[in-house]
């Protein structure tokens, strides 16, 4: 049975207990051990079956589960001999040494000084925080801050567990490999890169920063990319840690059919707030690309930062150019324009502020907006923009004072549309519960809005001024009934929303500027005003009603479905013919979800055509299927609006299937298409994808027609190897 011997006491206390033995016989050796160990301070927990001190040979072994813990260094040993005189740690037998990182070294024989910071040991094997492993024949370390390891590797792959004999998948062999903590640097000597026990290459010297480092500067890997546009193109990033709050990343590029490119990104988070700022510059004169300018850029800049608790300054700078540069060099680009922000703004108790300014860069052909207005095509400056929002606190009985005001200047350069505009609206609202449960929310409003206006008519180019005065009334009603079993709970819950105010409020004298996207759906039916801007309102009595119907199983959402419509007194001219709001009674909407388990999901949203029930709109999104087997199937549905509408019947299904072949292998099939006008594939694609715990290799190839500007057919295969802990090589050829 284990008797465990338990000293919580300094080394300096041990050897002075043992010291006061030997005193009699040698008073000379006990004063010069309790100097040599004067400034050990640091206590140790010493704990082993057994304990036997030696007084002639000054020796103290410990046998049988041995653990010696100092500082959160921890040593484990089935024999542990100590020689007080030489202070030296001698180890043998199932050996290990935690440090207080949690780095552990294994070992056939250590030895060690009495603080556990120097060591030579013979057989070693060490597991990083980050579970890479460091082997070798023999090793010492020198001050608990340098390892010097003889005839090592370095792999982070983890043994096989059926066959640990076998070589990891990759590993990196070394004469010799320093791992210096103080620099947070590992080190190699005549290295040789296996691959599978393969020799792929050899190096004299190689170096990469252990894993307590989180960012380092030096040369990250190339990546090789191959396109129509460029030619073949190489690019080298160098990252520099400016501080512990800032780094910035230098990526030079050199192509076979264009000059050269500069692309910098600097990235900064303090305390107060955080930036990132990417721009780029390229010598476009060998006419290679489809821009015509000689030098090319771009810059994306992105911050937001505290000045206090309360207010915040922010900026997006956008900016190209001209409209091909970003994606011919393959810049990631979501939306046809680049938008430009600054701003300032405040959060008060209820209360919220700002002061913002908005450009624009338009990246289409400006054919594209052939159905606009000439007067409203060119990209608008709007500085300043004033927003103020309040909401007062609620009353006893649950009513609240609202106020919502903006101010906005908006002017365009080349000509156009220019406009000065005030919108306020003060409102008071009460939202409350009966005792059988309907819930009511009523709301009374006063819209004031003031502009003064140029060139709003292309027959003349004079200033016009106009405002107005809208009061409105709104009632929101729902009455939840609810069905509670055992494991199920059933809610209906029908919704009257009416609302009422004068008509004539849009005057052809205001320009319409942020009121031109609307579309009827789900979410906007129940909306008092269902315009999303301030230029246009709706006018007018108005009552939308309809129903929700909800099922949830064992606490989850199992089911849920709305179906909705609205009616009002007289057609609103303002609306777009074929929005679904263009005449009395407006299209049906609706949503359906159903989710039934983890593996099996459908989201429908749809717009019915009122008189023949047509699919005007439909939205459908399907999840089916576990991780090793998975289908995800989206169908979009958008009628063309009308006969005049310069957008055609929009249909596309994107469909991405799959597949978990193996714990480490996995693929994927994923096509995109067209199903409308000019029906065809847009992108049609396979990835294979390899990833375990220390490599990760990735192929993704097909085509696509997906560029916006151009809008031609093309391949692509991109090639991606990732060694963990150490580098990776992307390749793409397009």
């Amino acid at each position: 049975m284990r008797r465990p011997i338990r000293l919580t006491v300094s080394l300096l206390a041990l050897s002075l207990g043992l010291g006061l033995l030997l005193t009699a016989a040698d008073p000379a050796w006990a004063a010069k051990s309790k100097q040599k160990h004067k400034d050990k301070d640091q206590p140790i927990s010493l704990t082993a079956d057994r304990v036997v001190q030696d007084r002639d040979l000054s020796t103290v072994t410990a046998t049988g589960h041995v653990e010696l813990d100092q500082a959160g260094r921890i040593l484990l040993a089935d024999n542990i001999s100590y020689n007080l005189k030489q202070d030296v740690i001698i180890a043998t037998g199932n050996i290990s040494l935690t440090e207080a990182d949690g780095e552990v070294t294994f070992a056939d024989y250590m030895e060690l000084t009495g603080d556990m910071k120097d060591a030579a040991a013979r057989g070693l094997h060490t597991r990083m925080i980050d579970d890479a492993t460091l082997t070798a024949r023999q090793g010492r370390r020198v001050g608990a801050e340098r390892t010097v390891l003889n005839d090592a590797t370095y792999t982070a792959c983890r043994p096989c567990a059926e066959h640990p004999e076998k070589p990891p998948l990759w590993q990196v062999d070394a004469e010799t490999i320093t791992h210096d903590t103080d620099r947070h640097l590992i080190e190699y000597q005549n290295t040789w890169f296996k691959f599978d026990d393969v020799p792929i290459f050899y190096t004299p010297y190689l170096s990469h920063a252990d894993p307590t480092v989180k960012r380092e500067s030096g040369i990250l890997p190339p990546s090789v990319i191959t396109n129509n546009v460029l030619g073949t193109s190489v690019r080298l990033p160098y990252f520099q840690v400016v501080d512990p709050n800032e780094d910035i990343t230098l990526t030079p590029m050199l192509t076979s059919k264009q000059g050269e490119q500069l692309d910098v990104v600097d990235r900064e988070r303090t305390i107060d707030g955080e930036s990132k700022i990417n721009f780029s510059v390229a010598n476009m004169s060998a006419g290679g690309v489809t821009g015509t300018e000689p030098t090319g850029w771009h810059i994306n800049a992105l911050g937001q930062y505290d000045l206090d608790s309360t207010w915040r300054v922010g900026y997006q700078l956008q900016r190209a150019s001209d409209i091909y540069y970003l994606q011919d060099f393959n810049y990631r680009v979501t939306d046809p324009f680049l938008t430009s922000r600054g701003y300032l703004e405040g959060f008060g108790y209820r209360s919220y502020a700002a002061l913002e300014a908005y450009s624009f860069q338009n990246l289409t052909d400006t054919n594209s907006y052939a159905y606009l207005s000439p007067l409203t095509r060119n990209e608008p400056l709007a500085l300043p923009v004033l927003t103020y929002s309040y909401e007062g606190d609620p009353s006893r009985n649950g009513g609240y004072w609202s106020f919502d005001g903006r101010s906005a200047a908006i002017t365009r350069q080349g000509g156009g549309t220019n406009s000065r505009r005030i919108n306020t609206e003060t409102a008071w609202n009460l939202a409350t519960t009966t005792s059988d449960g309907e819930v009511i929310k009523f709301s009374t409003s006063m819209r004031l809005d003031a502009y003064d206006s140029s060139n709003v008519f292309s027959t003349t180019s004079g200033e016009t001024d106009v405002a107005r005065g809208v009061p409105q009334v709104a009632l929101d009603w729902r009455y939840p009934l609810a069905n509670v079993g055992a494991i199920s709970a059933q809610t209906i819950t029908p919704i009257v929303v009416a609302s009422a105010t004068p008509y004539g409020g849009n005057s052809i004298k205001i320009p319409n500027e942020d009121s031109l996207d609307f579309e009827l759906d789900d979410v906007n039916i129940f909306s008092p005003d269902p315009y999303m801007g301030y230029d246009h309102i709706f006018t007018g009595p108005r009552v939308a009603y309809g129903g929700e119907y909800n099922l949830t199983s064992r606490g989850m959402p199992a089911f849920d479905a709305l179906v909705a419509q609205s009616y009002q007194a007289h057609a609103d001219s303002n609306f777009i013919v074929g929005d679904g709001m263009d005449q009395n009674l407006s299209d049906i909407v609706g949503r359906l979800n159903v989710t039934p388990s983890q593996n099996f999901g459908v989201s429908y949203r749809y717009r019915l055509n009122k008189d023949d029930y047509v699919l005007r709109r439909s939205e459908i999104t399907a999840n089916v299927g576990p991780r090793p087997f998975n289908l995800q199937e989206t169908y979009v549905f958008y009628d063309k609006l009308s006969a005049n509408s310069p957008f055609n019947a929009r249909e596309q299904m994107i469909t991405t299937l799959s597949t978990q072949v193996s714990r480490y292998w996995s693929t994927q099939l994923y096509n995109t298409e067209n199903l409308g006008y000019d029906a065809g594939p847009l992108q049609t694609g396979a990835r294979l994808i390899y990833d375990d715990e220390c490599f990760q290799f990735m192929i993704d190839g097909g085509t696509n027609k997906t560029a916006y500007t151009t809008g031609v057919n093309g391949t692509y295969l991109m090639v991606h190897f990732v060694f963990k802990t150490l580098t990776q090589f992307p390749m793409s050829v397009m």
